[in-house]
């Protein structure tokens, strides 16, 4: 077990660092980061030789062997055995098995052994570079993909998904994961739609100390007009103001949901279902009535959808702030709507137009960023785009132009932390970079930005 016993080796070196850092009683700010970042390598190294360990574990206990580790130790699975012994919960077991089975190396009838599946993830996670969750997370859509996409592409988003790890957090992986399999599986897409739709529904339930309780499943498009209605009452530094419903006009608040429904002359709709239903039409009147604006941009949802998506109505568009990815046909019929910006994207993911409720160029500028960049840019950071402020990149008083070239998103944290702190933001290789000032870090190493941009399968199949 050479790589094994490579990745121990690495691991002490870094405890033996560690130790020496924890000596200082008092130690200075960058010897507290170091600290901190030696014990998150330290952590993910272990996972890492833990994984192989497991597949080992997993291998010795395969069912067609005539004598199994795990029964021997009289346990009934190798989680059972990790837990035992290791002291894991069960989850971490199943996600230590999961991947190591996964990773560890294969045997042909001949005895001939056979390199690992998923190289570049085993020495990703055998270098302390990736956590074996977000290995589980990319196993799951490697077998989802697997019957659409070529080995080529499946190397590419193996890559890609490996590189994007660590710069993303949690929730933007497993963003990046479902619009991966959902460009690969485009047919499921309408299924897992409909799926969701006949899963979302709103139920009242009684809390023991007299509340009541209203639990929202959500669909995307739901999601998508709950979070616009949200954010128009709930951004920082925002105050909502409401016109008269009945200056809203009639048709604002129609769904096509209801309306195919009421054609139908039979309503099969469970109650929660109907319930859900009636707070799309709620929130869909509610964004007419709202003369509000979030950022300086008026109370909307937006839609994003490839062109050629857009023509044809098949493929996929996404909602701003929403997760989970919608059909084609969906993004054409909300298109329709006024309260509905549709942004078309051209072969780059890049806006080509955007529509406008008000034709202001401020307003336009806002919407292009909110697209673009998804929110603010700092790595890591989930603030949607109604919760960011415009920032220029070059100072206004420094000569800096109002140009979307000029312009960034970022929540009033980081706005405050690029103005004050010596931040700046550079194009490396076409990538936007942040890089740090030397207090945070004195090799002032680039960090990516955060952005939605294109996906690891679309950079795959255009590779």
């Amino acid at each position: 077990m050479s790589d094994s016993a490579a990745s121990a080796a690495a691991l002490v070196d870094s405890a033996l660092r560690l130790a020496e850092l924890l000596r200082d009683p008092s130690p200075s700010d960058g010897v507290l980061i170091e600290a901190v970042a030696l014990t998150g390598e330290l952590r993910r190294r272990v996972d890492g030789i833990g994984v192989e360990l497991a597949g080992r574990v997993a291998e010795l206990s395969d069912p067609g062997r005539e004598q199994r580790l795990c029964r021997a130790l009289a346990e009934r699975s190798p989680e059972g055995v990790l837990q035992a012994y290791a002291g894991l919960d069960a989850m971490e077991a199943r996600a230590w098995v999961t991947v190591g089975d996964a990773l560890r190396p294969r045997t042909t009838l001949q005895g001939e052994v056979l390199p690992a599946r998923h190289e570049r993830m085993q020495a990703a996670l055998a270098s302390g570079g990736l956590r074996v969750a977000t290995a589980a997370s990319m196993l799951r859509v490697f077998e989802h993909i697997a019957p659409y996409a070529s080995p080529a592409d499946n190397d590419r988003v193996e890559e890609i998904l490996i590189d994007a790890a660590p710069q993303v957090s949690d929730r933007g992986f497993a963003r990046l994961c479902a619009e991966t399999e959902a460009r690969f599986v485009p047919d499921q897409l309408n299924e897992r739609d409909a799926m969701l739709r006949r899963r979302a529904g709103v139920v009242f339930r009684a809390a023991r100390d007299g509340r009541r309780q209203m639990i929202v499943d959500l669909h995307p498009e739901l999601e998508g007009f709950c979070q616009a209605a949200l954010d128009a009452r709930t951004a920082p530094r925002r105050q909502p103001t409401f016109l008269d419903l009945g200056d809203a006009g009639a048709g604002s608040g129609g769904d096509a949901g209801v309306d195919a429904v009421a054609a139908a002359g039979e309503d099969r709709r469970l109650l929660s279902q109907r319930r859900a239903d009636a707070l799309l039409s709620i929130m869909r009147e509610s964004l007419g009535a709202d003369s509000g604006r979030v950022a300086g941009t008026s109370v909307t949802m937006h839609v994003t959808v490839p062109l050629e998506a857009l023509r044809t109505g098949l493929g996929q568009a996404k909602i701003a702030g929403v997760d989970e990815p919608i059909p084609a046909g969906v993004a054409r019929r909300l298109a329709a709507d006024a309260e509905i910006i549709p942004c078309v994207l051209g072969s780059n993911s890049e806006p080509l137009d955007i529509g406008r409720a008000v034709r202001l160029a401020t307003e336009g500028q806002r919407a292009a960023l909110a697209i673009r960049d998804g929110g603010c840019i700092w790595p890591r950071c989930e603030a949607p785009p109604g919760w960011c402020e415009v920032a220029h990149i070059t100072p206004w008083a420094e000569g800096g132009g109002t140009d979307l070239d000029n312009l960034m998103l970022l929540c009033a944290f980081h706005h405050r932390c690029f103005d004050n702190d010596g931040w700046s933001l550079d194009t490396i290789d076409g990538t936007r970079h942040l890089v740090p000032p030397a207090w945070v870090d004195y090799a002032r190493t680039p960090r990516p930005v955060r952005t939605p941009g294109t996906t690891a399968a679309t950079r795959a199949r255009a590779a």
